[in-house]
């Protein structure tokens, strides 16, 4: 027998623009009113009040809206809040936001199967190019268009991190007046610098600057980056170094290359710029220590030192 739909959604993750955006246009069906609105806050959250919202019904009628923010599952009173979702009144609906949530908790598998739970995750730096559309889709939503290395450049330069490449966005749009195509000058000119990034670690390791390569990695590691992820884009990173290298002839076209060996044109631009300092020996035994360091975080062994050993040996130190 299936089991009845709720009408309680549950949006978790560390994207919270994205996630304020999917509230408004949930609050959006609601604006005839702000009175059919209601917001709990986490930090003062209770059952007792979430359930009081529930039954409480609008001044002036019709269907209600009830968004919990930030919103901490405390098992101790579980039950109630499990027992108030699903006796929810006819007309009203429930939102929970919360960075995490436990999805082995009676409550996440309730709206996982009865009702709807999304999650939202930063861009992590392998998605460059998924990240690159959702910028020209910004742009497109404000009326210009961004060219495809303009965009790649804005989130090198600004990071990943949407609220402030909304910000940069809409900076970009306003400078450039009635011109309708954002380009990478414009970027250069304009953008902000954001949160450190993973790339500025592959600037570093490809110029063999372990000064810097260490500094960038402390402040990764600050911004709890995961370092098997971030392990992850440096193998990708040597291996595209070391088909560039393994390449006959002296081939210098970023467009000719990428379509040999299926890369970003715009990342293999960079790796041309110092692929000289390389040889394919050092490349070979760069992605053979990438793999050693792997495997030995994954038996216990401390991930920033290993990590800081790499670094050292990748810059040939």
């Amino acid at each position: 027998m299936q089991k009845a739909k709720i009408p309680v959604t549950l949006y978790y993750g560390e994207e919270e623009f994205l996630i304020e955006e999917k509230i408004k246009e949930r609050k959006d069906r609601f604006k005839n009113s702000s009175l059919n609105v209601e917001v709990l806050e986490g930090k003062s959250f209770t059952p007792d009040n979430f359930i009081n919202a529930l039954q409480t019904s609008p001044l002036l009628g019709g269907n209600k809206l009830v968004i919990v923010r930030d919103f901490k599952l405390d098992t101790d009173n579980q039950q109630m809040i499990i027992d108030a979702l699903q006796a929810v009144p006819d007309g009203a609906e429930v939102i929970f936001q919360t960075e995490s949530i436990d999805k082995r908790s009676r409550f996440y598998k309730l709206i996982d199967q009865a009702g709807e739970t999304m999650e939202f995750r930063p861009f992590a730096p392998w998605e460059q190019y998924e990240l690159a559309g959702w910028i020209k889709e910004q742009a497109g939503s404000g009326g210009k268009k961004i060219s495809d290395g303009a965009a790649r450049l804005l989130a090198e330069i600004s990071g990943s991190h949407l609220r402030q490449l909304v910000s940069e966005i809409d900076k970009l749009i306003a400078y450039i007046g009635e011109r309708q195509l954002i380009s990478e000058d414009d970027v250069l000119l304009l953008a902000s610098p954001g949160e450190t990034s993973a790339f500025e670690l592959l600037d570093a390791l490809r110029a063999k600057d372990l000064k810097k390569a260490l500094i960038v990695f402390q402040d990764l590691l600050r911004d709890k980056e995961d370092l098997f992820q971030l392990l992850s884009l440096l193998s990708t990173q040597y291996r595209l170094m070391l088909q560039i290298k393994a390449l006959p002839g002296r081939e210098r076209d970023a467009g000719k290359i990428s379509r040999q060996v299926n890369g970003s044109p715009y990342f293999i631009k960079k790796c041309l710029d110092n692929i000289d300092k390389f040889n394919l020996q050092e490349l070979k035994l760069a992605l053979e220590r990438l793999l050693e360091t792997n495997l030995k975080m994954k038996t216990g062994e401390s991930p920033t030192i290993l990590f800081e050993l790499l670094l050292n040996d990748l810059c040939g130190s």
